[in-house]
């Protein structure tokens, strides 16, 4: 296999491509599991619904932009949820961005934290 370095990708009109650096899919729930990712080497289950998706190569600084999204709670229907990226349980506090791993937190409803059939993280920069 051979290795592509470009300084600035495009598309054949100009346009600036910004690929993702990190992307992970995973279940959440039981011993939690990557279903297909890129640039992620390893996840972290730190408890119900905190997870951390560990980078296989480290981005540059903490200056990307991280989304995540999720299904639903193991057992919850389709009770409203939401993700959290690189913040403290439920408090609202900012954590430092990593270089070499991204958090998160999967809020139910109830803003008790649970673990999630379906999360998914995006990094770009």
């Amino acid at each position: 296999m051979s290795t592509l370095k470009v300084d600035t990708l495009q598309t054949t009109s100009g346009d600036v491509i910004y690929p993702a650096r990190v992307w992970v899919n995973l279940d959440g729930t039981g011993t939690v599991a990557i279903r297909a990712d890129g640039n992620v080497s390893s996840i972290t289950d730190n408890g119900s619904g905190q997870y951390q998706a560990n980078f296989s190569v480290n981005t540059i600084d903490g200056n990307y932009a991280a989304m995540s999204n999720m299904k639903a709670m193991a057992g919850s229907g389709n009770a409203q949820n939401s993700c959290l990226i690189e913040y403290d349980t439920l408090s609202s506090v900012s954590v430092s961005m990593q270089t070499s791993s991204v958090r998160v937190n999967c809020i139910a409803n109830d803003y008790t934290l649970a673990d999630s059939i379906y999360v998914g993280i995006n990094i770009v920069r």
